[in-house]
């Protein structure tokens, strides 16, 4: 065999070891993939449970992701676990890592309720209805009725009017809203307001600029309405009524 067919030769022989070693290679890779990945190898063996936690209940979240809890270290589905632990009612946001060998550390953020929606429900801080199992343990003034899909509306309506309303003294306690679109609110001292369903920023503004009028006044309003084009009727107490 001359050099030429000497030379050709070994590239070939080169050329199919190059392709067996990158087929073992892949061989390898490929069972090795298979370990890692079965729910068998490197098993979860310690969960922690961070956050600061005022209504939240710590042994719940525990017995929620020990029962979530399908595969190893690498196989496990942290997006799966995620959504697991985020259906607990009182958890706003949850944050799961891998720390090796065989811990799981999971941070979760407790929902903060600012207000009574109907009820048994409460409303946080970014406009969303959850329904607690557990009462909450500290009281809450604010209170919001109506729709759950409106309550976002309802909130920017609360933060929106409730400074122009403590400007005159006064605060918003309860926050309502019927299926008909119709406005109410009730006042810290009792006062209920129907706002309607038009102008509402025109009528309240209304209000609030005669409302040093009717506190001159030995008696207290119990409802005003401002369904009125030209202005608002009012109702006083019972026992004030002249």
């Amino acid at each position: 065999m001359n050099k030429r067919g000497k030379g050709k030769s070994l590239r070939h022989w080169r050329l199919y070891a190059l392709l067996g070693f990158a087929l073992l290679v892949a061989l390898g890779g490929w069972g090795l993939e298979r370990y890692l990945m079965d729910p068998h190898t490197l098993p979860i063996r310690s969960i922690q449970v961070k956050g600061e936690f005022r209504n939240l209940d710590r042994e719940n979240i525990e017995q929620v992701l020990a029962q979530a809890l399908e595969g190893g270290f690498f196989s496990l589905d942290l997006a799966r676990l995620r959504e697991a632990v985020i259906g607990s009612p009182w958890v706003a946001d949850a944050r799961i890592t891998r720390v090796w060998p065989d811990r799981l550390v999971v941070d979760v953020t407790e929902e903060k309720a600012i207000a009574h929606w109907g009820r048994d429900g409460l409303l946080n801080d970014r406009g969303e209805v959850f329904h607690p199992r557990k009462g909450l343990k500290q009281k809450l003034p604010l209170r919001f009725q109506g729709d759950e899909n409106k309550a976002p509306l309802m909130l920017d309506f609360f933060v929106r009017e409730q400074p122009r309303f403590r400007k005159q003294g006064m605060s918003i306690r309860v926050v309502a809203l019927d299926r008909r679109g119709e406005w109410r609110l009730q006042l810290d001292d009792g006062t209920v307001i129907v706002v309607g369903k038009e102008d509402m920023e025109k009528r309240i503004a209304r209000l609030l600029g005669a409302y040093p009028v009717l506190q001159q006044e030995n008696r207290r309003p119990e409802k005003l309405d401002l369904r009125y084009e030209q202005g608002f009727a009012v109702s006083w107490r019972p026992e004030e009524k002249s």
